[in-house]
């Protein structure tokens, strides 16, 4: 650790295309411009991984007639709805489990519970998962410990099986343990939540559910469910690497495994193709866009109007078959054509943000003053623009979702995009007024969206809070001393390396104010932007390709640019 700082730490590394790691990296830096001094840990106001809430368990198992425990179960009656919450806040997203049999499982056990506890661990585990899940959608709370249901969670953690030894169904196990990482990933124990969907990729490919499964050994039903459960595997352990901006577990090109396609699961099927289509989009931006530690090199571009294309060509099948406006308003979003359309729109934020971040370099003098001549470009101020609007348009999705009752307050996946999008404006704004006029309208919408998660008890929305408004308020600070042009003639800061890097993970304590959304946004592409498929397709081939090869004299000046 760095000297001055007091705090015991663990080194946590995150890569080259990690959102966590970017807005991390933004803020150190402003900070450092502003006060001449690095951004030390705080207990109060910044998120870091595995102390959002304390969870008052070392790992250990010491007590095996415990982890079997039955008296603090729910009801029969109040376990099927909880059920049934699941079913709706992940059944189409995720293959968490199979409702009949896991339904006739569940009249069984409350026949005789301690029995069947003992007798069926595996299963035992995967409903007391379930539970948490359930009661963490349905139950409001406030307690430092957790969300409610985190007590069904410690306990299937206690009683799960060791896996290198337990002999069962593999699609369970699987199921068991994406139910265990998901919500790892909810509590914001995101290494763990990684290590946990690792071990369910590894099980999935020892028994070949990567690839098509052709053979007379196999029925059809079982080879359904093992795709079904592959391509959850796949999407979750595609979005947590990008997240922590870490390798993928298995390339593209060893998968042969078709998309889910099931009669009987026609929407659903449907729901989770286009996520694979997104996250292998994702995969491709974190391999192809992001240069080695994070260097912006000569691949930048092309690399960008590629992925843009495959955009393109998703945009019409999101377009047609999840459409964001009902009877031609956001007012009747439906929850999963949300989910796919913020996908999207993270994917191309993600592409373009690298942009965003050598201009704050170099805005803020930690880079070479010149490189703001490149916003002179065609092309660089369109990708800009659009990176921009996507966030924009994140804003409007989530706001919509607020109103109508249905944002996610736990899954991770909103609060994520809410941080995501705000920090990109945030940037946007303080590189150059043309980008964005005013970013507090928008700042104060997603103040509103983290507000309702700090409601209903999300202590990381809290932190994400506490950071985006430490952020801004850094900015403003910066603007207020003449502007940050003013920055450009104090000595350079040494040249960042990249993204990559280790950040320090220590306690936190949750702590920040809260304030009303009260204007109206002035929304330049009115409340309906969606760039159409001809427009992205168009606007991706319009592309310069040479447009970073100036002001530097040759590309390869840019070694030292850390995006």
């Amino acid at each position: 650790m760095k000297r001055g700082c007091t705090l015991t730490a663990t080194l946590v590394f995150m890569g080259t295309s990690s959102s966590w790691s970017f807005g991390r990296r933004v803020l150190g830096m402003t900070h450092a411009t502003l006060t001449g001094e690095s951004l030390l840990p705080d207990l109060k106001t910044q998120l870091f991984d595995g102390h959002v809430y304390d969870l008052n368990w070392d790992g250990n198992k010491t007590n095996y007639q415990h982890i079997f425990d039955v008296s603090n179960l729910p009801t029969a009656d109040f376990a099927k709805y909880l059920i049934s919450s699941v079913k709706f806040h992940c059944g189409q997203l995720f293959y968490l489990f199979e409702e009949t049999p896991f339904m006739e499982r569940l009249e069984i056990f409350y026949q005789n519970p301690v029995k069947e506890a003992q007798n069926s661990p595996l299963w035992f585990c995967h409903f007391l998962l379930i539970l948490a899940f359930g009661k963490m959608f349905v139950i409001q709370s406030s307690r430092k410990r957790g969300p409610a249901g985190i007590e069904h969670f410690l306990q299937a953690m206690q009683c799960m099986p060791d896996f290198n030894f337990f002999k069962a169904d593999p699609i369970e196990k699987i199921q068991v343990m994406c139910c265990g990482a998901l919500y790892l990933h909810s509590m914001h124990n995101r290494l763990p939540a990684y290590r946990m969907i690792g071990t369910a990729l590894r099980i999935a490919l020892e028994n070949g559910m990567y690839t098509e499964m052709r053979s007379s050994c196999l029925d059809e039903d079982h080879v359904q469910r093992c795709n079904l459960v592959w391509w959850t595997v796949y999407i979750l352990e595609r979005r947590m690497t990008s997240l922590l901006g870490l390798p993928i577990g298995i390339s593209e090109e060893s998968i042969t495994a078709p998309y889910p396609s099931i009669p009987t699961r026609a929407q659903s099927s449907n729901v989770m193709e286009m996520q694979v289509i997104l996250c292998q989009i994702l995969a491709k931006v974190d391999s192809t866009v992001y240069g080695t530690e994070g260097k912006l090199d000569s691949r930048y571009l092309s690399a960008t109007q590629s992925v843009l294309r495959d955009i393109a060509k998703v945009t019409q099948r999101l377009n047609n078959s999840f459409d964001l406006y009902t009877n031609g308003s956001m007012s009747g979003t439906s929850r999963i054509s949300a989910h796919l359309h913020i996908m999207e729109h993270q994917c191309i934020i993600l592409t373009t943000r690298p942009l965003l971040y050598i201009f704050l370099q170099s805005k803020l003098g930690q880079s070479d003053p010149a490189l703001m001549n490149w916003l002179r470009s065609e092309t660089v101020k369109t990708l800009l623009h659009i990176c921009v609007e996507s966030a924009q348009q994140i804003l409007r999705i989530l706001s919509s979702l607020l109103e109508q009752g249905i944002l996610e307050h736990f899954l991770p996946f909103d609060m994520d995009a809410t941080s995501t999008s705000t920090i990109s404006l945030l940037v946007a704004a303080a590189i150059d007024p043309s980008l964005l006029r005013d970013h507090s309208p928008w700042s104060q919408r997603a103040d509103k969206i983290l507000d309702q998660m700090v409601l209903r008890g999300n202590h990381a929305a809290k932190l994400v809070q506490s950071e985006l408004k430490q952020l801004d308020g850094e900015l403003a600070q910066l603007a207020m001393k003449g502007g940050v042009e003013a920055v450009l003639s104090r000595e350079p800061y040494p040249q960042s390396t990249g993204l990559g890097q280790f950040v320090e993970a220590v306690p936190l304590v949750a702590g920040s104010e809260q304030s009303p959304l009260d204007v109206e946004l002035d929304e330049s592409f009115g409340q309906h932007y969606e760039l159409s498929p001809n427009q992205m397709m168009d606007l991706a081939n319009s592309l310069d390709l040479n447009s970073l090869s100036w002001p530097l004299s040759s590309i390869h000046d840019m070694s030292g640019l850390g995006i």
